[in-house]
Formats: structure tokens, C-alpha cells, sequence
């Protein structure tokens, strides 16, 4: 996802001098891939650590990250699935232009993916007597897999649909367990209840929200963040959901490369007792 797409996305929450720092960036892409936070700050009236946390709510790592992504820009933007869709399009085309939705999807959620988060939330599920999943609607769909798939390398992980259940679950909840809420808007109130009682608990919370400033984003420990994609027809809400499931696809690979030989072992054995079913 480029520095641009970044920009439009979040301009409407930016604060005022936020809103001075994008327009002096989209207007001079080369001075700031060759020039230092402190010399941007004097160009924009601010300091070097405002440019960094700028780069910061922006989705980069840091500020370095932000002038790389400006040298290897993407050329190309999401489709507007929407727009094609209200165009009475045939079904050959639907189906072409859904694929290159999705393909574009990936790249952006991949841009926004943190390899130190990864590895740290990895670290953190290991550790973790229980892992707890958190999410409903579409969501919810993507906390199944995981279940599924953590379940399956002898992770102890629990989930349920209903929110009051997993609140309930909650009370068997311990210092460093990790809880994973995945919620696209990051506003959405259970959600955000069930995220406090897990801090409450001294656990790891790890968030999965769209690109900005969220109470999801605000209340974990460590946040991925999903492209701002929702449009109407619920286009983006297909995006949203594809974005979680790539990143919890990630996490999950992770986690198996790291003892892949004992993994794969589960994994077969695992398989065979479903054959019998």
C-alpha cells in the first residue's frame, strides 16, 4: 500500500499538524526518501519525533520503513470492485475482476505487515497457557480457522461466537495468556469490553484493526493493521475479512516453522483422525 494511498486513507483523522506534514510529503515524495526526520521537520514547522510517530500512525515501523515504501511505491491501487460491479458486468468479468480485488488486497495487507510484530506475537501465543479469540460477524469466520489451525499444533485455544461465553471464559484467564480480537472498525463495543478484561487479567492482547487510530489499536499490546477498504455492497468487508485471514495465516506459519519437524508430525497425525470420521 503506498505512502499516497496511506495518506488518503487516514487524512480525514489526521490532526492539523498531521494534515501540514501529509501535504508537504505528497508534494515532495523525493526530497523525503533522501532526507533525514530532522530535516523534514524544519521544511514542515514540527520536530523530528512528530515526523517518526507520524510514519508511526501512518502503519511503518518507523520512519526509515516510510521513505523505503516511497523507492518501491506500487504502481497499481485496489480496483474499485464496487464501480465494477454497479456496471452490470458479466459473470466472466465479475469472477476476473474479483480475482484482481483479491490479488491487489494481498499486496496491500502485506505491505502493512511488521515482521518484528509477527515475530513477538508468535513469541507470545508460545508462551501463552491459553490462547482466547475474539471476534464476531466476519470476524468471527476468521477466528474459526484459527482455532482450528492453533488447535492442530496442540495450542490450547478457545472461541466462541457468543460474546457473553467468552466473557464467561474469561474468569479462567492468566497473567501472559494471550487474547487475539480481531474487529475490523476497532470500535466495536464487545470487542473492546472483552479486550479491557483481558488487560485487567495482565494478558497479551493482540489486535488486528484497519489502518488508524482505533480503541483496539489503543488497548493492545501488539496490532496489525488491515487496509481502510470498506465500501458499500460490503466490497471491503470481503477485503477486511481476507486481510485478517492473511495476517492470522502468517502468524500461524510462523509458529509452525519454528518447530516444524514436531508440527508436521501433529499435523499428519491429526489428519488421520479426521479420515476415520
Amino acid at each position: 500500500m503506498s505512502l499516497q494511498s496511506r495518506i488518503q486513507d487516514l487524512y480525514p483523522e489526521f490532526t492539523q499538524s498531521e494534515k501540514q506534514i501529509s501535504e508537504y510529503f505528497l508534494h515532495h515524495l523525493q526530497e523525503v526518501s533522501i532526507s533525514s526526520a530532522k530535516e523534514l521537520a524544519a521544511h514542515c514547522g514540527t520536530s523530528a519525533p512528530t515526523i517518526v510517530r507520524f510514519a508511526r500512525t501512518l502503519g511503518y515501523s518507523g520512519f526509515p520503513a516510510l521513505k523505503m515504501d516511497i523507492l518501491l511505491t506500487e504502481k497499481n491501487d485496489i480496483d474499485d470492485l464496487t464501480e465494477e460491479i454497479e456496471q452490470n458486468i458479466t459473470v466472466t468479468r465479475l469472477v476476473s475482476t474479483l480475482y484482481s480485488h483479491r490479488c491487489a488486497t494481498m499486496e496491500h495487507v502485506r505491505s502493512l505487515i511488521d515482521e518484528a510484530v509477527v515475530e513477538k506475537a508468535a513469541d507470545a501465543v508460545e508462551k501463552a497457557g491459553q490462547v482466547y479469540l475474539c471476534g464476531i460477524g466476519g470476524s468471527g469466520i476468521v477466528c474459526q480457522d484459527l482455532q482450528q489451525k492453533l488447535g492442530r499444533i496442540g495450542i490450547r485455544v478457545h472461541y466462541s461466537p457468543d460474546i457473553h461465553v467468552l466473557l464467561s471464559s474469561l474468569s479462567g484467564m492468566k497473567e501472559n495468556d494471550v487474547l487475539i480480537a480481531i474487529s475490523y472498525s476497532g470500535e466495536t463495543k464487545s470487542i473492546i469490553e472483552t479486550v479491557k478484561v483481558a488487560r485487567e487479567r495482565k494478558a497479551v492482547v493482540i489486535g488486528i484493526t484497519q489502518l488508524g487510530k482505533t480503541h483496539l489499536q489503543k488497548y493492545a499490546d501488539l496490532v496489525f493493521h488491515v487496509p481502510m477498504e470498506e465500501k458499500t455492497i460490503r466490497a471491503g468487508a470481503i477485503s477486511s475479512r481476507d486481510s485478517c485471514l492473511f495476517i492470522c495465516d502468517t502468524l500461524y506459519l510462523s509458529l509452525v516453522s519454528r518447530h516444524l519437524s514436531d508440527h508436521k508430525k501433529t499435523l499428519q497425525e491429526t489428519k488421520g483422525w479426521t479420515a476415520r470420521l
